[in-house]
């Protein structure tokens, strides 16, 4: 992952793949598919950042793969024009290998709509907050897509980051939209909800000290910066009303 959050949705040029021939998958192709499945879907950036870090980009090797994928009917590519990137999405024919394989989650292959990109920008940043998590060793992620619509929780965060048997609640603000009150009904509801140990809220953005006053458990719920988080991986700092603590003292 780069060092600047907005060059993670920067594409790569694309590599054409005229071989149609069959696939023989390896357990790296299901892993992808899993992903992009789980969090509806992936930008290029993602994909090479997560299953071919530390390869030389002059290889290609990431570019082929992926466009394979595509010409193989297991990813599907579709234009976001609100971010000028392409976004791979698992068809069906993908859902199919990971539920023969139990692999799917419990939830169908997502239906793409229309309006796809509607929270584009949010949800490529939440998939980047997986990525960091699992570059750290936290691979045990439920993405919102699956509390949604396997789980169908109500009250559901946008991910659920699970270590050494404690769930994180992690909730991703773009920037600050809500009023006082609604961050205040949020922080009682998850001070009422027993099943998660820590709620972290990371904000893209200056956090306001208004939202660290606000009445909480402050044993449970945690503020960072997104730009800290994403530069300073396990050392960065997270905050509350009560003061400050590394992410590897907290987790």
């Amino acid at each position: 992952m780069t060092e600047d959050p907005e060059s993670r949705e920067n594409q790569a040029s694309e590599v054409v793949v005229q071989d149609k021939g069959p696939v023989a998958l390896t357990k790296r192709d299901v892993e992808i598919m899993q992903f992009a499945h789980e969090q509806r879907y992936l930008c290029y950036n993602q994909i090479s950042d997560t299953f071919w870090k530390g390869c030389s980009e002059e290889a290609n090797a990431c570019k082929h793969r992926v466009s394979k994928l595509v010409s193989a009917g297991y990813l599907s590519k579709q234009y976001s024009g609100r971010k000028k990137l392409d976004l791979y999405f698992a068809t069906e024919k993908a859902v199919e290998i990971l539920k023969a394989r139990s692999l799917d989650s419990g939830i169908p292959a997502l239906k793409v709509t229309r309006d796809f990109e509607r929270y584009v920008s949010h949800d490529l940043h939440v998939t980047d907050l997986r990525i960091l998590f699992r570059s750290l060793g936290w691979h045990d992620w439920t993405s919102e897509r699956v509390l949604r619509e396997r789980d169908h929780l109500f009250h559901k965060p946008d991910g659920v980051l699970t270590v050494r048997g404690r769930k994180i609640a992690i909730e991703f603000e773009n920037k600050i939209t809500k009023g006082k009150a609604r961050y205040q009904k949020l922080f009682e509801d998850y001070d009422n909800h027993e099943g998660y140990r820590l709620l972290f809220v990371i904000i893209l953005g200056d956090i306001r000290d208004w939202l660290l006053d606000l009445k909480y458990d402050a044993r449970k719920v945690w503020f960072a910066d997104y730009e800290d988080l994403m530069n300073g991986k396990g050392k960065a700092h997270f905050e509350n009303m009560r003061g400050e603590f590394e992410l590897s003292r907290l987790l």
